[in-house]
Formats: C-alpha cells, structure tokens, sequence
C-alpha cells in the first residue's frame, strides 16, 4: 500500500467523474433487451388457427398453457385453488408478450380443468 500523501480534493473529484463518466459510457453501451413485439397478441377474429375465439376449451388449455410449461395434473386443486391460478398464468401471459386468454375465455378454461379433474 501506498504511503504518499493523499489526493486533493480536486483530483479525487476528477477521479470520481472520470469513474462515473466511463460507467455511464458502458450503461450506454449495453444493448437494451427486447421489449415483446404486439404482434405475439392476437386480435379477436384473427383466425380460427391462433385466435381463441373459434378455439374449444381444450384447445385454449392446451395452446396457451404448454406455451411455457407442460400441462399440469389436474387432480391436486380446488375449483377456486384453478380459478386463481388462470388468472394468475394469464397475467403471465400478457406482461410476457404470449398468447393470452380473454375474460371469457379464463372462466372457460377454468371450467374445461374443474370438469377434467372429477
């Protein structure tokens, strides 16, 4: 370790904005992440192949949910217990940029899994 006499305040001021300065370059520098592009939502009437509006209940579970995970069993929750979980993997859905379901068709997935596990 040094043992010299230590900086003046001007030279550790020089310091810190030339420090700061060479950091807010390299913030600048990072590529900024991918914001999800509107074309992952699908309007109403798009089509019967992506849009769920012609889709049965089955369909919907099945093209929205495998779009991040395997399909869940269905024996080990409450009606309510699905309920919530829709609602709460929809809301996944929209902030991540997939396929969503409408209001409509959350209570008819619902439905579609609470008739499967009886």
């Amino acid at each position: 370790m040094s043992t010299g006499t230590p900086l003046s305040n001007g030279k550790a001021l020089a310091i810190t904005v030339g420090v700061a300065g060479l950091f807010a370059f390299l913030l600048l520098a990072l590529p900024t992440p991918k914001t999800p592009s509107p074309s992952h939502h699908v309007p109403p009437g798009a089509g019967p192949a992506t849009s769920g509006a012609a889709m049965s209940p089955e369909s919907l579970f099945h093209s929205r949910c495998v779009q991040c995970h395997a399909l869940p069993a269905l024996s080990h929750r409450t009606p309510e217990d699905w309920r919530i979980l829709v609602l709460k993997m929809n809301r996944y859905m929209k902030q991540t940029g997939r396929l969503s379901l409408s209001d409509s068709e959350v209570g008819t997935v619902t439905d579609y899994i609470v008739k499967l596990q009886r």
